[in-house]
């Protein structure tokens, strides 16, 4: 078999721009590597902050639970102090139990719609990425 020297010229021309394809390809793998592992430790800095936030609902789930505590122990002394007919001494200490667990009541509700709000922009957050990367696979 015979090669022309058009064609033989031709061919090395050929291999000269399939060589410069392969070493950008190799380039471009390099670079993605790298960019993988940027990205691993992108998510491994997002896993850490969910699980932030999983204890941040595990501390806020345990303040509301304190607070129906307080709350029912407030109902009762309410109830006691009512059962035995109050006094000026008892209804001055039951409005400053009162007054607290109204601002107990107030922060709690606060701090649940500050929780509510970050949880549905961080929830909705992770959606996105997953359905990104679904889509991108």
């Amino acid at each position: 078999m015979t090669i022309s020297v058009n064609s033989a010229a031709e061919s090395h021309a050929d291999h000269r721009h399939w060589k410069s394809d392969v070493e950008c390809w190799s380039e471009d793998i390099q670079n993605w590597r790298m960019e993988h592992c940027a990205a691993i430790v992108q998510l491994q800095e997002a896993v850490k902050r969910i699980n932030e936030h999983g204890k941040a609902l595990d501390e806020h789930a345990n303040a509301v639970a304190s607070l129906k505590t307080s709350l029912e122990a407030h109902e009762k002394n309410l109830a006691a102090s009512l059962q035995h007919g109050s006094d000026a001494a008892i209804d001055g200490r039951m409005n400053d139990q009162h007054a607290k667990q109204s601002e107990l009541h107030l922060r709690q509700q606060n701090a649940h719609e500050r929780m509510k709000k970050h949880h549905h922009q961080a929830m909705a957050k992770v959606a996105m990425l997953k359905n990104a990367l679904e889509e991108a696979c």
